[in-house]
């Protein structure tokens, strides 16, 4: 198998997974709950945290804290190396 065939079939794996995982488990494993007074800006979102073990991203909307569920964040980072193990397949084969 060609890293073209492998990228292409880890992109198309990690995509199904993630689609499966976000729709059964949802995108959110925590969340603080707290009334927004003012309203929320798209300036106001931002990454606080990041933690690769346990795969972990928090961000805030400027008001409350989440918590991205790991299981739904592993296979679209699986996905993306797949599509970039694809692109590198695609360069390399026009070369030869």
């Amino acid at each position: 198998m060609s890293l073209r065939h492998a990228g292409a079939t880890l992109f198309g794996a990690g995509l199904f997974v993630w689609a499966v995982a976000y729709v059964v488990l949802g995108p959110v494993a925590g969340s603080t709950e707290a009334a927004c007074l003012d309203p929320v800006a798209l300036a106001d979102y931002a990454v606080t945290g990041v933690q690769s073990w346990p795969p972990t991203l928090v961000y805030t909307d400027g008001c409350n804290r989440k918590t991205l569920q790991p299981l739904v964040l592993w296979p679209f980072l699986a996905s993306v190396v797949g599509l970039g193990l694809a692109g590198v397949g695609q360069v390399l084969a026009e070369r030869s």
